[in-house]
């Protein structure tokens, strides 16, 4: 059995081709899928602008591979509505993977290391329309990208790692090979005992994990 766990994607409306191609690809090289939350980004499209757009070409795959979806922070089931299964079997806040004998606990992560929208709800709804269109425009292609994202928004996701670990390293339950995260964006390579991040897809580099026969075999490449 060959797994794949994507997350972080932040779709929505604006249609990337190459990215889409890519997906497609990936999807029929493996037996399964888990979305591992943040597949589509609620402050960036309503959910039926996203199922309504050019990615519902892709959810046919996702179902085939029976798809489990794991909620995010900025995919939460109050976001949703019955349509979550034109691309996916069964919907969760988190899901435990048996392979080969070995467990892995797979979970998004914002309920252990809250982000703002969390945190402060109500200035979440209130800035939503702006923030992330600030984020995923402006950092898109600029030359200061690089600087902001490191400024801005990487010192931050710096933070929400360094819980999700902690909150490995405190765990106690040795039936457990793996936890999963995704959430900061920032991805592991079994760098840190038992703890694993799928990272993010971002800028033409896809950064996920497969496992298979119970063993996690994280994945970096370029799809532009």
């Amino acid at each position: 059995m060959k797994t794949l766990i994507i997350s972080d994607l932040h779709l929505f409306t604006e249609y990337d081709k190459e990215l889409s191609h890519y997906i497609a690809d990936l999807l029929s090289s493996v037996d399964q899928v888990i979305i591992n939350g943040d597949f589509w980004d609620h402050y960036l499209c309503t959910f039926p602008e996203f199922i309504q757009s050019e990615w519902k070409e892709l959810f046919p795959l996702f179902l085939e591979k029976k798809a489990i979806y794991i909620y995010g922070n900025h995919d939460k089931k109050k976001f949703m509505d019955e349509r979550v299964s034109l691309f996916s079997v069964q919907q969760l806040e988190k899901y435990v993977l048996t392979q080969s004998g070995k467990t892995f606990v797979i979970e998004h992560g914002h309920h252990i290391a809250p982000e703002r929208d969390d945190k402060h709800p109500i200035l979440t709804k209130l800035l939503g329309p702006f923030y992330p269109r600030f984020y995923f425009y402006l950092l898109k292609g600029v030359p200061l990208a690089t600087w902001l994202n490191r400024k801005i928004v990487f010192s931050a996701q710096e933070k929400i790692d360094k819980k999700l670990v902690q909150y490995v390293s405190k765990q106690r339950d040795s039936n457990v090979k793996g936890y999963i995260f995704g959430h900061s964006h920032i991805f592991n390579e079994m760098t840190i005992p038992h703890y694993f991040n799928s990272g993010y897809f971002w800028a033409g580099t896809a950064r996920y994990l497969i496992i298979e026969n119970g063993k996690v075999i994280p994945k970096v490449e370029h799809y532009w």
